[in-house]
C-alpha cells in the first residue's frame, strides 16, 4: 500500500480547557522548523487561542447550520498547496467537524486525496475528555490514524487515562503516544499575554531570560516527543 504524502491533522475533542490549542501551537512550531509546507486553520472564531499564538492560522466559522458546513471544504482544498493541514477545533465544536467528515466521506477519500487523516487526542484525567476519546474510537477505529498527547500539565501521571480501556484500544490501533510536560504557569501566562508560541518565545526580546530559557528547554523536549511521531505527522 502506498504511503500517503500529505496529512490533515485534526483535534476532534469537544472538551474545552484540556490543551488542544496549546498542543496545536507546539505542533505548528515543530512542523515549521522541519520546513514542512503547513496550512493552519482555527475553528474558534469567537474565542481564539490558536490564532493569537499562530497568526498564520486562518479562521473558519463553524458556528453555522449543518447544511452550511461546506465552509470546511477549505481544509481539503488547502492540500493543493500544503503537505500538512493543521486544524484546531473549538470547544463544543467537535460534533460539527465530525458531521462534516462523515458528509464529505473524508475518511473514505484519503487514498484518492493522497493524504492521511490524523486525529490528535489530548489525554488528561478529565472524565469527560476520556469519555469523548472512547466515543471517537467507537466511531473512527480503522478509519483514521491516531496521535495521543498526554497532557502532564497538572500531574506526571494520568492514572484514569493510563488504566482505561481506551488506551488499550488505541495501542491496538497503532496510536503513537507522546508526552506534553509541564511548562511553569508563570511562563505559560506570559506567552499567552505576548501572543507567542513556545518556539517564538525562545528569542522574544519582551520575555525575561528565565522565560526564554524555559522555552528553549521545553521546545527541545517537545521536538523530541514529536520526532517519535514523525512518520505519522510528516511521512
Amino acid at each position: 500500500m502506498q504511503t500517503p504524502e500529505k496529512r490533515i491533522i485534526l483535534f476532534p475533542q469537544d472538551k474545552g480547557g484540556i490543551g488542544k490549542s496549546f498542543v496545536a501551537a507546539l505542533l505548528h512550531d515543530y512542523l515549521s522548523e522541519e520546513r514542512v509546507r503547513v496550512r493552519a486553520f482555527d475553528l474558534d472564531h469567537a474565542n481564539s487561542t490558536f490564532n493569537r499564538l499562530v497568526p498564520e492560522a486562518e479562521f473558519i466559522d463553524t458556528d453555522v447550520d449543518i447544511d452550511k458546513l461546506g465552509v470546511l471544504d477549505r481544509i481539503v482544498h488547502a492540500l493543493d498547496e500544503a503537505d500538512v493541514v493543521l486544524v484546531d477545533n473549538r470547544a463544543t465544536g467537535g460534533s460539527k467537524v465530525l458531521a462534516y467528515l462523515d458528509e464529505a466521506q473524508l475518511p473514505h477519500l484519503q487514498a484518492e486525496l493522497n493524504c492521511a487523516l490524523v486525529f490528535v487526542l489530548i489525554a488528561t484525567d478529565d472524565k469527560d475528555a476520556n469519555s469523548q476519546i472512547a466515543e471517537l474510537i467507537d466511531g473512527y477505529a480503522g478509519r483514521v490514524q491516531w496521535l495521543v498527547a498526554r497532557n502532564l500539565r497538572d500531574s506526571e501521571s494520568l492514572p484514569l487515562y493510563g488504566q482505561s480501556n481506551s488506551r488499550r484500544r488505541l495501542a491496538e490501533l497503532g496510536a503513537v503516544e507522546i508526552d506534553v510536560p509541564c511548562l511553569f504557569e508563570v511562563t505559560r501566562n506570559r506567552l499567552q499575554q505576548a501572543n507567542l508560541t513556545v518556539g517564538r518565545g525562545r528569542t522574544a526580546d519582551g520575555l525575561h531570560l528565565l522565560d526564554r530559557s524555559r522555552c528553549v528547554r521545553f521546545h527541545e523536549r517537545m521536538a523530541g516527543e514529536f520526532t517519535k511521531a514523525r512518520a505519522l505527522l510528516i511521512g
